[in-house]
């Protein structure tokens, strides 16, 4: 019996009124090595003439014209017009720019967003001008457009260095003349400055608290390190001084070193002084900056400060995308409908490679079963396309877009399979604590096991990572000591390989897990998923933990995508609850004591108050289930690619 708060899946727009598109790898059939390698430089020199058509002249055309109209085929059609040229590879390469020219306009109304936030908030605004970033504009901005931490760093700081490269030629002596370089040399300032900064800083931001009916632990920790700081004040002014009057490669890296060491020295070695002493810094600089800054960025061209695609080379080259309804040096056996039904009969297609002065050379594209079931189901060919291979076996890739309703792309059986190795019992609410990839990656409040098969994937990924990468590091950077230039590009090359298998691996895992943890809400009747808010950020943090953060399956497409296999499977929708991380882990869930974690102790620790070992993992899990949190909305295609 269904539950009254469950919603019906029949109240959403039906699946099958909705194209998606997924791409899929294929094997090309050749007949020997030698035409392998042969159809590999014929690619080759495909995807260099591909690259000689992006020229700076180009590609500016193409963003102005991207600009009118971000219609694909108006762009292409108008763009080979505008330029004059119009081989048939330039429909490939069109295809890429536009790609990347509407990306730029995207970062542009970015970096716009940015820039209005940072005028409106001028603590923030020195804080970006000093140092290329600012946490407090990361976190707000990170929320306001749902992306990740790392995104809206990356983009502070190229926006930050974009403004030097741009003002250094358009307004050269008034950037000078302010201290305006990003890095550069700080204004000159005095003892009694900084002592005044740090005052203004406190009495800042015990007037802003003292609003506040109370404080979160947070905000009265960062109010006692300012007092900290003031109370030793004649141990901090010099260090800060020297700081402000000195070069800096990094201001940010150089800072935060100096608050770990003025931490040792007044004692505190525990406290995390980097964010007091950055306000303290902000707060000194802030009157000198804000006689130039606000008027800086008003004036700024924002099309200046997001640089034109294809401007560095990158690794590599742009795949030939073979669009249908086009005859291109690659040929193909009809065009999207033709090609389907054939496929669909005989499981294969040819493509050839022609080339002027030789022999024309054709190799056999074989589809998988998977994806001629997908065919089956109502899917059409949309898109082959075609890269080549580095050594050593120079084996050209081919991949191929498929288009169709999202049925067509939907199996339940693999959720059917794990269905079979879950307990039984009905579980409404399910808590769900998410870990480094291992034995304990998800883990519920209720006893579920991980698959064999998932488990397999996360010891080859852990061995890749813990072992093998470790060896090759550790022997490429010896070769580099010797000068041996022969046996670090050897390393070089086996290293690129691992790293591509591992992330492989990952892409596997990701796969399978949403079907795994489907299975485990529709054999437990689930109502309500919770999860932690999963915005752990690697930034700052070392060791251990980083390589955990990193390792942790924390995409919230994953949750999505289960919980929208598990709504097809039970009938109704499935919720999604997102709750506050903080103490889920240190608190125990039988007696309310403190889980103590010390080094070694990642799985089970004792509890301060009762003395039981604690599954860690498990008692997380208890605790998510039990607290409120946010419902996300529901989203019946949480992506294109499921």
């Amino acid at each position: 019996m269904v539950s009254q708060t469950a919603q019906k899946t029949q109240t959403h727009p039906s699946p099958k009124t909705v194209k998606v598109m997924r791409s899929y790898q294929l094997p090309l059939k050749c007949a020997d090595q030698f035409q392998r390698e042969e159809i590999n430089y014929r690619i080759r020199s495909l995807e260099e003439r591909q690259d000689t058509l992006l020229t700076p002249g180009v590609v500016k055309t193409a963003v102005k014209l991207c600009r009118s109209n971000t219609k694909e085929r108006f762009f292409t059609r108008k763009l080979c017009k505008e330029v004059g040229e119009s081989p048939n590879i330039a429909e490939s390469a069109y295809h890429w720019l536009h790609i990347a020219a509407k990306g730029k306009i995207d970062k542009e109304q970015k970096v716009k967003g940015m820039i209005n936030f940072l005028v409106k908030n001028p603590q923030q605004q020195v804080e970006w001008i000093v140092f290329g970033r600012s946490p407090y504009t990361e976190n707000s901005l990170g929320k306001y457009w749902g992306k990740k931490r790392r995104y809206i760093i990356n983009l502070l700081s190229n926006s930050r260095q974009q403004l030097d490269s741009y003002s250094k030629k358009k307004r050269r002596n008034y950037y000078f003349s302010n201290n305006l370089v990003f890095n550069g040399v700080l204004p000159i300032y005095s003892q009694q400055d900084i002592v005044q900064g740090i005052d203004d800083a406190l009495d800042y931001q015990t007037n802003t608290f003292s609003q506040l009916a109370t404080l979160t632990k947070n905000q009265q920790a960062f109010l006692n390190k300012l007092k900290l700081l003031k109370q030793e004040q004649h141990v901090v002014v010099p260090f800060l001084t020297s700081w402000i009057n000195s070069y800096h490669s990094s201001r940010w890296k150089s800072l935060k070193k100096l608050a770990k060491e003025l931490a040792e020295i007044i004692g505190k070695p525990t406290r995390k002084l980097f964010s007091a002493l950055r306000q303290i810094i902000v707060f000194t600089l802030f009157d000198h900056y804000m006689q130039s800054v606000p008027q800086l960025l008003k004036g700024l061209n924002l099309e200046n400060l997001v640089p034109l695609p294809f401007k560095r080379k990158k690794k590599g080259k742009l795949p030939v995308k073979l669009l249908m309804k086009k005859d291109y040096v690659i040929t193909r056996e009809g065009n999207s409908k033709e090609l389907t039904n054939k496929v669909k009969k005989q499981g294969t297609t040819i493509l050839g490679f022609p080339q002027k002065g030789k022999k024309k050379l054709t190799a056999e594209v074989l589809f998988s079963p998977k994806v001629l079931q997908y065919l089956d189901n109502g899917a059409e060919i949309k898109v082959f396309q075609v890269s080549s291979g580095g050594a050593p076996g120079f084996k050209p890739r081919v991949d191929v877009v498929l288009e169709g309703a999202h049925d067509c792309f939907h199996s339940s059986n693999l959720l059917k399979s794990y269905l079979l190795k879950i307990p039984k019992g009905k579980q409404s609410i399910l808590g769900l604590d998410v870990n480094r990839l291992g034995k304990y990656m998800v883990v519920f409040n209720t006893p579920v096991s991980l698959p064999k098969d998932l488990m397999l994937l996360a010891k080859r990924y852990l061995k890749l990572t813990d072992k093998v990468l470790e060896e090759l590091n550790r022997g490429f950077l010896n070769k580099r000591k010797v000068y041996d230039v022969k046996g670090s590009c050897k390393l070089k090359g086996e290293l690129n390989r691992v790293y591509q298998r591992r992330s492989r691996l990952l892409r596997e895992i990701t796969s399978l897990l949403p079907h795994f943890l489907a299975a485990v809400m529709v054999k437990k009747k689930c109502e309500t998923l919770k999860i932690e808010n999963l915005s752990a950020d690697p930034t700052g943090t070392k060791g251990a933990l980083a390589k955990a953060i990193y390792n942790m399956p924390d995409s919230l497409y994953i949750y999505k995508k289960a919980v929208w296999l598990a709504s097809l499977e039970l009938g109704y929708d499935v919720k999604l609850q997102v709750v506050d991380p903080y103490y889920t882990s240190s608190r125990h869930y039988g007696c309310g004591g403190t889980i103590s974690r010390r080094k070694g102790q990642h799985d089970f620790a004792p509890c301060s108050k009762c003395g039981q070992k604690v599954n860690t993992h498990s008692n997380a899990a208890l605790n998510i289930a039990s607290l409120s949190g946010t419902f996300l909305p529901h989203d019946l295609f949480p992506s294109s690619h499921v």
